[in-house]
């Protein structure tokens, strides 16, 4: 069977994931970054609730009996994520946050051995070293031995990306009978609820090609960068299997690299070597985890293969 469109629909998945890191690095530049998100999770949820509601219909009594576990992803593996994503885009380039967060399926890894008691393979401590290697040589620009000088935004990016893989771990542990598309557009309305405090809007005193740039990118990453690629990613995992569809994620910050080279940020052999390592670090960890049939067709979307799309 022919999934050419399945695949282009993943690779412009994984352009619009790319993207919002750069979108967020311009968004931020009108608006405080937790101003930014609360307007991004206001859209995303609303049409991810509409969606959820259209298409499943679930009623309050399917629902409640998982509530504390929605509350406590919503709150911890949504709302602390994305708070500490954008807000790390204020202090570093949008490509470190987007190198920290490709490590995300290893750092899952590890924490699903004290929380969901699996085993870690030699393969994916290799490919843990890999991609370590290449995140430390793009935030330190080579210079390894100048540690000391990473800055917040890439410790704040670490912090994002440990709460995201609990995000991963905690649905899998604890949520045994709910669907990815109720996972994540109720996560996401916890958020946004979380971020209502901040919803304001710009001050007077922001010119209007910056606000009106702003306006854009935060639509963009409302729907582009949550709604479609939720669709479209499970839509892939459905028709080419989770191993096949998850090779895409790895695509991501290559985007951002490559966006951040046409907005004339500086790009060098050092960041493109570091993005390579991390990219291979990722595939290694994860072609070691993979078990049973390589194309695991007709595969119904997992919890961790929808929590990406929240990003």
């Amino acid at each position: 069977m022919n999934h050419a469109w399945t695949y282009v629909r993943l690779a412009a998945v994984s352009v619009f994931w790319g993207a919002s890191f750069n979108a967020g690095e311009l968004a931020i530049q009108a608006m405080p970054p937790l101003t930014v998100t609360a307007w991004r999770f206001l859209i995303a949820a609303a049409l991810m609730l509409l969606l959820l509601f259209v298409k499943e219909k679930p009623s309050w009594s399917t629902l409640r009996s998982s509530i504390s576990v929605y509350i406590l992803l919503g709150v911890v593996g949504v709302f602390v994520t994305n708070a500490l994503q954008f807000t790390a885009l204020k202090y570093t380039p949008p490509l470190h946050p987007a190198l920290i967060m490709a490590t995300n399926p290893i750092v899952t890894a590890f924490l699903a051995v004290p929380l969901l008691k699996e085993n870690i393979r030699k393969g994916q401590i290799i490919g843990m070293l890999c991609s370590i290697a290449g995140v430390l040589m793009v935030i330190t620009n080579g210079a390894f031995w100048q540690l000391t000088n990473i800055s917040l935004g890439d410790f704040i990016a670490l912090g994002a990306n440990i709460t995201w893989a609990l995000y991963g771990v905690l649905g899998r542990k604890l949520l045994t009978n709910s669907t990815p598309l109720a996972t994540s557009a109720i996560t996401m309305a916890i958020a946004t609820i979380c971020f209502l405090p901040f919803l304001n809007f710009p001050s007077p005193g922001i010119s209007q090609t910056t606000l009106t740039t702003a306006w854009i990118c935060i639509f963009f990453m409302g729907t582009f960068g949550a709604v479609l690629t939720f669709l479209w990613w499970n839509q892939g995992i459905q028709k080419v299997g989770a191993n096949h569809t998850s090779v895409f994620f790895n695509l991501v910050p290559v985007v951002t690299l490559m966006i951040s080279v046409l907005m004339g940020q500086p790009v060098g052999w050092v960041q493109v070597v570091g993005t390579f390592l991390v990219i291979l670090g990722v595939v290694t960890a994860v072609r070691t985890k993979r078990t049973g049939p390589s194309g695991n067709h007709g595969q119904k979307p997992s919890i961790t293969a929808s929590v990406k799309s929240d990003l």
